[in-house]
């Protein structure tokens, strides 16, 4: 009999740890994504557009972020990100229609479905381009204030995170040491009544 029970409480305390396991596996974010064009790509056709496709949906009521400058620091006009089926892929349109020869770099920030916000940039160079140059860089001053917010931003939410993920391991945690008590009150009370009976 007491086996019988050992036994089950040993499989209880083992769909527990699954439970938590897949609980924190679910609570994963990954930013890995995919753009065209290419991280660190050459591109000799026209580049009209930026495409970006996640590993998961994006939150559309929370404006994604998508900037683009070149190696000078000059900004590419943008316009308003639009998404597939899926909401997972995410393109943004060149205002000029097309960009000019040059290096750039475009960052984007979204927030997906689960709430985790994401971040993250590309790199790529333009050639064989006959648009038009693009406008003087935005001063130094205007780009520092707008960054200093992003990391603001980024800091709140990875602490209201970490928050989440402590509580997960708190609760994780209680629930284990609760199925371990009630193992120990039950082997306890079969040995007992098996000494009862025995006397």
């Amino acid at each position: 009999m007491i086996r019988r029970f050992t036994a089950v409480i040993a499989t209880a305390l083992m769909a527990l740890v699954v439970v938590l396991g897949t609980s924190t596996m679910a609570s994963a974010h990954s930013d890995t994504f995919q753009s065209v064009p290419a991280n660190d790509a050459v591109v000799s056709t026209p580049v009209v557009e930026l495409q970006f496709t996640f590993v998961e949906a994006v939150a559309q009521e929370f404006a994604p972020e998508v900037s683009l400058v070149n190696a000078d620091g000059a900004v590419a006009e943008l316009g308003a990100p639009t998404f597939d089926v899926t909401g997972a892929t995410m393109t943004v349109p060149v205002v000029a229609g097309a960009l000019p020869n040059g290096s750039y770099t475009a960052s984007y920030r979204i927030v997906s479905q689960d709430g985790h916000p994401a971040s993250g940039s590309i790199a790529f160079t333009v050639e064989g381009s006959d648009a038009d140059p693009l406008s003087e860089a935005v001063p130094a001053e205007e780009e520092a204030v707008v960054t200093e917010a992003d990391e603001e931003l980024m800091v709140t939410s990875s602490g209201a995170e970490g928050d989440n993920g402590q509580l997960q391991l708190a609760l994780g945690l209680g629930a284990a040491g609760a199925v371990a008590l009630a193992a120990v009150l039950v082997i306890v009370a079969l040995r007992r009544r098996r000494n009862s009976s025995g006397n």
